[in-house]
């Protein structure tokens, strides 16, 4: 038998024990109107991801928690990457004083196709890791939680950063390759080579849900 055929057949969750993390699907990020996409970022591209991950949370078994992540800066900036960082990252995304994801905004909000249900929590953050200064660890060790499927954007940035730390506080992670996506197909497959190599294992809806029903 392969490695593969093992990896594949070794693969089942228990719905009690997992949890889908929908990683910063708000609008500054997706819609076209939003930050982003006056800054002029294809956020065509990260479109199939949120269709996709509200096909999985619709069907994941009840038991199964959804948990969203939203990053939110005050409305002033003074915590704004942007301002906080003297040597800037070439690619950070800025246009003039203004910055995305400002508290109390349609930017910030979630996506209406993945709008927050009754019970799934929002963990709002500052930063790209999820688990960096939020309670985030304290609700799923709470909760019994041992796995976390990652669904969100940007694949390379906050969704991988967020799943890097999930993996070293112990929690096995999977990363729902249909559901995640970043502003270049590239980023997105080095994002899943990282996942596959190093911090868990990529897997289509199928099988997560086949995992599940197993």
């Amino acid at each position: 038998m392969s490695d593969t055929a093992f990896a594949d057949s070794a693969f089942d969750l228990t719905a009690e024990t997992t949890a889908l993390l929908v990683v910063d699907m708000q609008n500054d990020f997706l819609d076209a109107q939003g930050y982003f996409g006056g800054c002029g970022q294809d956020v065509a591209a990260l479109q199939p991801a949120v269709a996709a991950t509200a096909s999985l949370r619709n069907l994941l078994p009840q038991a199964v928690r959804v948990i969203f992540t939203a990053q939110v800066y005050e409305p002033d900036g003074s915590d704004d990457l942007g301002r906080v960082h003297r040597l800037r990252p070439a690619r950070l995304t800025r246009a003039g004083d203004q910055g995305p994801v400002k508290r109390g905004t349609w930017g910030a909000q979630i996506v209406p196709a993945l709008a927050p249900e009754a019970g799934q929590r929002v963990v709002e953050k500052r930063r790209f890791d999820a688990f960096y200064q939020t309670d985030l660890a304290l609700l799923l060790h709470c909760w019994g939680i041992k796995t976390l499927i990652f669904a969100g954007v940007v694949a390379d940035v906050c969704v991988e950063t967020t799943l890097r730390a999930a993996y070293v506080r112990d929690f096995d992670v999977v990363l729902a390759k249909d559901c995640v996506a970043a502003w270049r197909e590239a980023d997105t497959q080095r994002t899943v080579a990282a996942v596959e190599s190093h911090f868990g294992v990529v897997k289509s809806n199928g099988q997560i849900l086949e995992a599940l029903r197993s």
